[in-house]
C-alpha cells in the first residue's frame, strides 16, 4: 500500500474543502442577488398596475392618445424598460423602450374596463410591460472577484486554524513523547518518571496509546529489574548465573510485548508522517532506539538461551558510532570520546552483541572519568598475530581486529584486577551497577572466537583491547529497493492475552487492510471458528495460561484442516520442528515484529507466488 503523508493530506482537503465551500457560497450569493433584481423587477411591475393601469384605461376609453403617449413615456426607467399600450384592432399601439433588452419579466394582460356597475367588464385593449434584469453572467462578471475574495480570505482562516490545531492536537505531543524518550536513562530507573501530558482531554487517540506504551514499559523495566535484584540477594553465588538466566528470560518475554506494541505504534505513525519531515525523522530516531532495545532483548534471550544468534559480516567501525550515538547523551559534560576507526575492518558476528560490548566498556570509562573527567580514545586496527602472541592470548595466528578502549579515569586496582571478568563482581557503590557489564562483555567476546586483555602497562586509566577475528569485507552500499507494504483484505482471527499486542496488531492489520477479529482467550476460539467460516488466518501468541499457541493449533486443524496457523513468539526455541513438518503451523513470527514482518508473513500465507 503507497504510504500517504498526514501533511499531505491534510493540505489536499484542507484545500479542496475550502475552494468547494468559496465556490459553492459564492454561487450562492450571486444568485442571490440575481433573486433581488428579479424581485426589483416584480416590485415595479406591481407598482405600475397599481399606479398607472386606472390611467391608462380611462385614457384608451377615452381615445386620448396624446395622454396614453405621456403615461408610457413617464413609466420607463431602468427597470421598467418596455411600455406597450394598443387599443382594439384598428386602434393602434403606443410603446415606449427597448424591447429586446436582455432577461425581463413579461406582464401582458388585456385592458378591462367597466362602463357602468350594471354592465360586465368589456376589454378595450391590451397592455404589455417588460421589467429587466440583471443577467447572471453579467453579475458574475461584476461581483464575482470581490465576493471571491471575501469569501476566500474567510475561509483561509479557516485553514490556518486547522493547521494549528494539527500542530497541537499531534505533532507538539510526538515532540514530546520523542523528547521523553531521548531522556531516558535505564542506568537510572528508580528515577525514571511517566511521560504525562495532562491536557484534560477526554478521549485518547494514538499518541496517547504510544504515550501509555511507553509508560508501562517504564513501569515494568522498574517492577522487573526491583523483582531481580530481590532475587540475586536471596540467591547463592553458585546459583546466579542460572537464575539470571530464567529472570533474564521472562523479563525479555514481557518486554517483548510492550516492545512490540511500542514499535507498531511508532512505525504506523511513521507511515503517516510526511516523508522527510522532522515528525518523520524524530520518529525514525524513535524507531530506530526501539530496534536497539529489540537488539538487546534478543542478547538477554540468547544469554538465558531462548534466542537465537543472527551472525552477519558487520562493519565494525558503523556498530562502534551507532553505540556511541545511543550514550554519548547520558555522559557527563566533561567526558569526551575520541575516536579512530578504520572502515575497512569486518568481523563476522552479531551486531547487536557486539554493539553491547561497546556500551558497557563506554559506560565504565564515563564512570571511571565522572569526578575527574578525561576522554575515552576508541581505536580499531588491523593485527596480524603470530604464532607466539597469538598463543599467549589464547587465539589462533591470523589477522584480527583490535578495538582499543583508553580512559583517563582512576584506574583499576591491581588487587581486583584478576576478578575484574567475574559475574556479579563490582567496585561501584549499591545500586550504580550489577558486576554483569565486562562479565558479559568478556562472554561475548570469548564466543566471537576472541579475547579482550586488561593492559597493565598503562600508566594512567584504563586500557581495554579486544581482538576479534576478522572478517570478509562486504560492500553494502547497493541497498535493495525500498519495497511496498504487501496488502490484502481477508478475516483474520488474531489470539493472544496480551491487550497491547492484541491493539497493536489489529491496528497495524487493519491498517494493510485485512479484517481482524480479536480474541484473548483462545478457550472462545472454537465458538468462533463455528461461527463464521470467512477466517483466511490464524495468528496465536505461543504463550498463554488456558492453552498455548501449539495446543491450539492442533485444535484448529481438528475443526479447519485447511486454515493456516500463525505463532506469534518471543522465543526461538519454543518447540521442535513436528509441528511445522506435520503441517500444523504454518509460519512463525518473532516478537517483536515490524509492520513489514506481519504484512511480509501474511502475504505469503494468503497470497503464495
Amino acid at each position: 500500500m503507497k504510504r500517504a503523508s498526514i501533511i499531505n493530506r491534510l493540505l489536499a482537503g484542507v484545500f479542496f474543502v475550502c475552494l468547494l465551500i468559496v465556490l459553492g457560497q459564492s454561487f450562492f450569493q450571486i444568485s442571490k442577488l440575481q433573486q433581488h433584481d428579479m424581485e426589483v423587477a416584480r416590485q415595479e411591475l406591481d407598482h405600475f398596475e397599481a399606479t398607472a393601469l386606472n390611467s391608462v384605461r380611462e385614457a384608451v376609453w377615452n381615445y386620448d392618445w396624446k395622454m396614453i403617449e405621456t403615461i408610457v413615456e413617464s413609466q420607463v426607467g431602468p427597470v421598467l424598460t418596455y411600455v406597450e399600450i394598443c387599443g382594439l384592432a384598428g386602434d393602434g399601439c403606443v410603446s415606449s423602450g427597448n424591447d429586446d433588452q436582455g432577461p425581463a419579466l413579461l406582464y401582458e394582460e388585456p385592458l378591462l374596463y367597466r362602463v357602468s356597475p350594471e354592465q360586465p367588464l368589456a376589454e378595450i385593449g391590451r397592455v404589455r410591460l417588460k421589467a429587466a434584469y440583471q443577467p447572471f453572467d453579467q453579475l458574475i462578471k461584476q461581483q464575482s472577484v470581490a465576493i471571491l475574495l471575501t469569501n476566500a480570505l474567510g475561509v483561509l482562516g479557516v485553514a490556518i486554524s486547522i493547521f494549528l490545531l494539527f500542530h497541537f492536537v499531534a505533532i507538539r505531543r510526538l515532540v514530546r513523547v520523542e523528547d521523553y524518550t531521548r531522556s531516558i536513562d535505564l542506568t537510572a530507573v528508580e528515577n525514571l518518571q511517566p511521560l504525562d501530558f495532562n491536557d484534560g482531554q477526554r478521549s485518547r487517540d494514538e499518541v496517547d496509546l504510544l504515550a501509555e506504551d511507553i509508560n508501562n514499559l517504564i513501569i515494568r523495566i522498574k517492577e522487573e529489574f526491583d523483582r531481580r535484584q530481590q532475587l540475586e540477594q536471596e540467591l547463592g553465588h553458585i546459583q546466579k548465573m542460572e537464575a539470571l538466566g530464567t529472570l533474564a528470560g521472562g523479563i525479555a518475554h514481557d518486554f517483548n510485548n510492550i516492545l512490540a506494541a511500542m514499535l507498531g505504534y511508532v512505525q504506523l505513525c511513521l507511515n503517516s508522517a510526511e516523508p522527510g519531515s522532522k515528525l518523520a525523522e524524530r520518529l525514525e530516531h524513535v524507531l530506530a532506539a526501539g530496534q536497539r532495545a529489540k537488539g538487546l532483548i534478543g542478547q538477554i534471550l540468547v544469554f538465558s538461551r531462548k534466542g537465537e544468534e543472527s551472525r552477519e559480516n558487520v562493519r565494525v567501525s558503523e556498530v562502534v558510532r551507532e553505540a556511541l550515538g545511543l550514550v554519548e547523551a547520558s555522559l557527563p559534560q566533561h567526558v569526551a570520546i575520541d575516536t579512530d576507526l578504520d572502515d575497512s575492518l569486518w568481523i563476522h558476528g552479531d551486531g547487536g552483541q557486539l554493539h553491547q560490548v561497546i556500551m558497557n566498556l563506554t559506560l565504565n570509562a564515563a564512570h571511571a572519568m565522572a569526578e575527574s573527567g578525561g576522554t575515552l580514545t576508541i581505536s580499531s586496527t588491523r593485527e596480524e598475530l603470530q604464532n607466539q602472541t597469538a598463543e599467549t592470548l589464547g587465539l589462533k595466528a591470523g589477522d584480527y581486529v583490535r578495538l582499543k578502549f583508553a580512559d583517563q579515569g582512576t584506574g583499576i586496582p591491581k588487587e581486583v584486577r584478576e576478578r575484574i571478568f567475574d559475574p556479579f563482581f563490582t567496585t561501584k557503590k549499591t545500586g550504580e551497577g550489577t558486576g554483569m557489564g565486562l562479565a558479559v562483555v568478556h562472554g561475548i567476546t570469548q564466543a566471537h572466537g576472541g579475547r579482550i586483555m586488561l593492559d597493565y602497562t598503562s600508566r594512567e586509566g584504563t586500557c581495554f583491547s579486544l581482538y576479534l577475528p576478522l572478517g570478509e569485507n562486504e560492500d553494502l552500499q547497493d541497498q535493495p529497493a525500498e519495497r511496498s507494504l504487501a496488502t490484502g483484505s481477508e478475516h483474520l482471527l488474531l489470539v493472544d492475552d496480551e491487550p497491547i499486542v492484541i491493539k497493536m496488531a489489529t491496528d497495524i492489520l487493519e491498517f494493510l487492510g485485512y479484517r481482524v477479529t480479536a480474541c484473548n482467550r483462545p478457550c472462545e476460539v472454537e465458538e468462533l471458528l463455528l461461527a463464521d467460516d470467512s477466517f483466511a488466518l490464524v495468528m496465536t501468541d505461543l504463550t498463554m495460561p488456558e492453552l498455548n499457541g501449539v495446543e491450539l493449533a492442533y485444535t484448529i486443524k481438528q475443526l479447519r484442516p485447511e486454515l493456516p496457523v500463525v505463532i506469534l513468539s518471543g522465543y526461538a526455541d519454543f518447540v521442535d520442528n513436528t509441528p511445522f513438518e506435520d503441517g500444523t503451523l504454518a509460519g512463525l513470527i518473532h516478537k517483536p515484529f515490524t509492520l513489514d514482518d506481519l504484512a511480509t508473513t501474511v502475504d505469503k500465507l494468503l497470497h503464495p507466488a
